[in-house]
C-alpha cells in the first residue's frame, strides 16, 4: 500500500490480490466490445448526401417535393431540374428492409410488382370495372410504359470496319419491368388460386394435380429459356485457329458492324443485349433474354404449357364462383359457367372472378405469341425475318411438304 499527497487530496494505491467478484467485473469490462455506430439495422441506409436515414422517413425532408407542390398549388410551372431531383430522391429512398441495411428497389421492378395487384383489386369492384380495367386501363398503361421504356437513344461511334466513317448506333434500353410483371402475375394468380379458389372445396385433387403439372412444365421451360441463353458460337480464335484472314474471306464468318466482334454469317446483333446470337429469333422482353436456335424450342414449350395452365386455371376459377352447367361434348362431360350473378357477392368471389379474367387476358396474349411463333416455324423463318418480309410483295407460297419439312427441322434438328 502506498500513500501520496497531491496537494489537495490523497492518492491511495493498493497493491494486492483483487477479490473474485471485482476481478470478474474487471475482465468483463475489458473484453466488452465497443458499440459500432456504423453498423446499419435492416431499416437504415446511407442516403445520397452521405447521411444515415430510415425508410420510415421516406416522405420527410424533401424540399424539392414541397417546392413542387407549392408551385402547383399556385399555378406555376415546375422546372425540369426540380423534377430530376425529385426522381433522384425517390429512387434513393425507394428501399426494402434487408440485412446490413435497406436495399434499393429499382423503379421498374417496383412498378411491375405494384401494378399487378392494383389492377386485380380494381377489377374486384364490379363487372363494369373488370371490363374497363382489363380492356381499357391496363392496355393503355402498358402501352404508355412500353413507349417510355423502349425509347431509342443514339450514340456516335466510329467503326474500324467502316473505313473510318462515323455512323449512328442505336441501342434499346434494358428494363426488368416486363420480367417483374410476368413474375408478379404468376405469383399473384397462384396466391389467389390457393387462398380463394381452393377454399370453396369444389376442385378435386386430380384437377388440382393436372393444373400444377401444367404450371410446373411452363415454369420449367421458361426457366430453361433464360438458363440456356447464349451466343451459340465460339469465335475461331478461341479454338486455337490463327488463320484469321482466311476465315473472314471464306464468307462463313464476318465482322459485326455494331459490336465489332467476329461472328458467323447467320448471327444477328441484338440491340438490347448488345451482343450477337447465332440464328437469333427475337428478343423477348417478358423474359429479358434473346430467343435463338439454342432455346427456341424451350420457348415454344413454355408458351404452349403456359397457355394450357392459364386456360385451365380460368376454367376452374370461373366454374367455382359461377353456377356451372354440365355439357356432353363428344362423349365427354365438361363443366361450363352458366350464370355469374353471384360473382361479386363478397370479396372472395370478387377476387376469384377478377383473377380469372386477368388469367384469360394473359391467355389471349400468350395464344397470340404462340400463334406468331407457329407461323414462323411453318414458314421456316425467324420472327425478325418474318417481320421484315411480310410487307414485301411477291413472296413464294409455301407448300404442305415444305411446311412439314420446316416443322421437322425445327423440332428434330
Amino acid at each position: 500500500m502506498f500513500f501520496g499527497n497531491s496537494g489537495t487530496g490523497v492518492i491511495v494505491i493498493v497493491c494486492g490480490q483483487m477479490p473474485a467478484e471485482c476481478a470478474q467485473s474487471h475482465s468483463l469490462a475489458i473484453n466488452m466490445p465497443e458499440r459500432d455506430d456504423s453498423v446499419l439495422c435492416c431499416c437504415e441506409y446511407i442516403n445520397r448526401e452521405g447521411e444515415r436515414s430510415h425508410i420510415l422517413g421516406a416522405f420527410c425532408n424533401c424540399e424539392d417535393l414541397d417546392e413542387a407542390f407549392d408551385r402547383l398549388l399556385t399555378w406555376k410551372n415546375v422546372d425540369a431540374g426540380s423534377c430530376e431531383r425529385i426522381m433522384e430522391t425517390t429512387v434513393d429512398r425507394l428501399r426494402i428492409p434487408w440485412c446490413g441495411g435497406a436495399k434499393k428497389v429499382p423503379p421498374d421492378v417496383a412498378c411491375g410488382s405494384a401494378l399487378v395487384p392494383l389492377f386485380i383489386l380494381l377489377g374486384c369492384i364490379s363487372w363494369t370495372f373488370t371490363f374497363i380495367t382489363y380492356l381499357l386501363i391496363l392496355p393503355t398503361v402498358m402501352f404508355s410504359i412500353h413507349r417510355f421504356l423502349r425509347r431509342k437513344f443514339v450514340h456516335k461511334d466510329t467503326s474500324t470496319y467502316q473505313s473510318g466513317d462515323t455512323q449512328d448506333m442505336k441501342k434499346y434500353p434494358r428494363s426488368h419491368f416486363y420480367l417483374t410483371w410476368l413474375a408478379s402475375s404468376i405469383v399473384v394468380l397462384l396466391v389467389i388460386y390457393y387462398t380463394q379458389v381452393i377454399a370453396y372445396m369444389k376442385i378435386s385433387p386430380y384437377e388440382n394435380l393436372v393444373f400444377l403439372i401444367f404450371v410446373w412444365l411452363s415454369g420449367t421451360c421458361m426457366y430453361l429459356v433464360r438458363a440456356t441463353a447464349c451466343a451459340g458460337f465460339d469465335p475461331p480464335e478461341k479454338k486455337g485457329d490463327n488463320v484469321y484472314d482466311d476465315v473472314i474471306e471464306s464468307g462463313a464468318w464476318r465482322i459485326c458492324g455494331e459490336c465489332e466482334q467476329q461472328v458467323p454469317r447467320l448471327a444477328s446483333h441484338c440491340r438490347t443485349c448488345g451482343i450477337c446470337y447465332f440464328m437469333r429469333d427475337h428478343h423477348c422482353v417478358w423474359l429479358d433474354t434473346c430467343i435463338s436456335h439454342v432455346n427456341d424450342r424451350w420457348f415454344m414449350g413454355g408458351l404452349f404449357f403456359g397457355l394450357i395452365a392459364l386456360c385451365y386455371g380460368f376454367h376452374l376459377s370461373l366454374t367455382t364462383v359461377c353456377h356451372p352447367r354440365l355439357l356432353n361434348i363428344y362423349f365427354m362431360d365438361i363443366l361450363v359457367p352458366e350464370t355469374c350473378s353471384d360473382a361479386f357477392i363478397d370479396f372472395q368471389s370478387s377476387l376469384t372472378t377478377s383473377g380469372a379474367c386477368y388469367a384469360l387476358l394473359l391467355g389471349v396474349l400468350v395464344a397470340l405469341a404462340l400463334l406468331q411463333q407457329l407461323v414462323c416455324v411453318v414458314a421456316g423463318v425467324k420472327l425478325r425475318e418474318y417481320k421484315q418480309r411480310r410487307l414485301l410483295p411477291g413472296q413464294p407460297s409455301l407448300s404442305v411438304t415444305g411446311a412439314f419439312k420446316n416443322c421437322f427441322n425445327f423440332w428434330w434438328r
